[in-house]
């Protein structure tokens, strides 16, 4: 019985080596593999295999064997229906192979890859997927949106809306003719919103288009259209504090550059200068009468015009204090035409779009906005800004910090 253990123990011992032995020349010969009628001999197959998408096209890069009996490898693609070769150097100085795929619909791809000898043995398969993408891609394809873009002083200033980067966008190409008519490019990552363009040609256009990559691993830039617009000037300059001045009396207060003043808005300082306000150097405009000997505003007009297209349009005053009341008359309003209406006429004007009568509380020390909302239904002309005549004899002040005019 011990014997018969023993030997028990022998046998299964020997097979045990014998499986480990044939496992171990398997793995030395990863190539050599057996079928009924002897055997078959397999070349190496290729490995670390990747497909970079593209347009209409692939890339394909994998390691080939160190299997000296490979003399080209093949591609198949399409259930097999297309395929092509290619050769390998029997003097290669590496494993590594880079090949470009031309000429592919845009659609997904699964790849077949076989190595091959020069008896037509092959290897087994290697599989990997890709895709192609093309015109179906590329027309649906959006230009990053320009919020605003509008010219001063030979620079424009374009401002882009944030987009998504999981839509393959990453940057815009921005082309303009400088002063110099020299071409100028500027490149606007996704990151980054705010673009200035130096040395602008007033009234000339700027074409821009957006570039995208399908994915992370996609050999080409897809661009969309090129869209041409123009920057334009804003419709009110200098409109917030601080105010440049073009008439500075060197004192309290100066004239705002870019405003028009009639003789009634120009009330400081011997009835010369207009109603920017340095006092601490904040440069403000300040609507006062009466205080430090200052005289009444008697229809006192301050205004700005510009040709405007058909739309909606909305025009803001943001004053931060003020006692003006009832017994004043004080307007911010939009007018037709290249002038406001008369403080009198104001709201019974064929002229007037909108109007806000300003009439706040003595003591009040909040931000008070004023907002007026107009239409015009062709090319216009339309002036907007100030008419004000306070109650004679009265200290009055109203400091503004802001004005806005812009298309809704």
């Amino acid at each position: 019985m011990k014997k018969y253990r023993i030997a028990k123990f022998l046998f299964a011992f020997i097979i045990v080596v014998s499986i480990a032995a044939t496992q171990s020349c398997t793995d030395e010969n990863e190539y050599l593999k057996y079928a009924e009628n002897g055997e078959i001999l397999y070349t190496g197959k290729m490995d670390s295999v990747k497909v970079f998408s593209g347009r209409n096209r692939v890339l394909i890069e994998g390691n080939l064997s160190g299997d000296p009996k490979i003399t080209s490898y093949k591609i198949y693609w399409a259930n097999k229906s297309d395929s092509v070769v290619f050769s390998v150097s029997k003097d290669r100085d590496n494993d590594k192979i880079s090949q470009i795929i031309e000429n592919l619909p845009e659609n997904i791809y699964n790849f077949e890859i076989r190595t091959m000898d020069s008896d037509g043995f092959s290897s087994v398969p290697v599989f990997a997927t890709g895709k192609v993408y093309g015109d179906r891609y590329q027309n649906a394809l959006i230009n990053r949106p320009i919020l605003e873009s509008k010219a001063i002083d030979n620079v424009a200033i374009l401002k882009f809306a944030s987009v998504d980067a999981t839509s393959g966008i990453f940057q815009s190409e921005i082309e303009y003719v400088n002063i110099n008519n020299e071409l100028q490019t500027a490149i606007v990552p996704i990151s980054q919103t705010d673009v200035i363009l130096p040395d602008f040609k007033a009234g000339d256009t700027v074409k821009y288009r957006s570039a995208f990559k399908p994915d992370s691993t996609s050999l080409d830039v897809f661009y969309t259209n090129y869209q041409t617009f123009k920057p334009t000037p804003p419709l009110l300059l200098n409109n917030i504090m601080p105010f440049e001045i073009s008439d500075n009396s060197g004192l309290r207060y100066s004239t705002a550059a870019n405003w028009i003043h009639n003789a009634g808005a120009l009330s400081h300082h011997g009835n010369t200068y207009g109603m920017v306000d340095s006092n601490g150097n904040n440069y403000f405009m300040n609507v006062v009468s009466g205080y430090g000997g200052e005289p009444d505003i008697i229809n006192g007009l301050m205004y700005q015009t510009a040709t405007i297209d058909p739309g909606t349009y909305i025009f803001k005053v943001q004053t931060r204090a003020g006692n003006f009341n009832l017994e004043d008359k004080v307007y911010a309003l939009a007018a037709l035409g290249n002038t406001l209406p008369n403080v009198v006429d104001v709201e019974s004007s064929e002229n007037t779009l909108a109007y806000k009568r300003i009439t706040q509380a003595v003591g009040v020390t909040q931000n008070y906005l004023y907002t007026m909302i107009f239409t015009v239904e062709e090319v216009t002309e339309v002036s907007v800004g100030l008419a004000i005549t306070n109650d004679p004899g009265t200290q009055k002040y109203m400091p503004i910090t802001e004005f806005l005019w812009e298309k809704q």
